[in-house]
């Protein structure tokens, strides 16, 4: 929680000085994340999502599944998807 906290105030930081209005939630996971991630979207009007993504790819893709795939497929705004340094 307060890494997720510390991240949402570095953005705050970032974004509310150029003028960009910034809301933020955070949510107890009672359904799956891409759910969660739509609702919270839809209920805010939200213009774009930015996701983090792990870049997995091969089986252990098939096997986790992606998050951000599902979301980018189904949202009704843009996504952007932020994917993970190559190692």
């Amino acid at each position: 929680m307060q890494r997720a906290q510390s991240a949402i105030a570095a953005a705050r930081g970032i974004l509310e000085p150029t003028g960009v209005n910034v809301s933020e939630s955070i949510s107890v996971l009672v359904s799956s994340p891409k759910e969660i991630i739509l609702d919270e979207a839809s209920s805010w009007a939200a213009d774009l999502i930015v996701l983090g993504s792990h870049g997995h790819r091969g089986i252990d893709r098939f096997l986790l599944g992606s998050v951000s795939e599902e979301v980018a497929m189904h949202a009704k705004c843009s996504v952007e998807i932020i994917r993970a340094p190559a190692q």
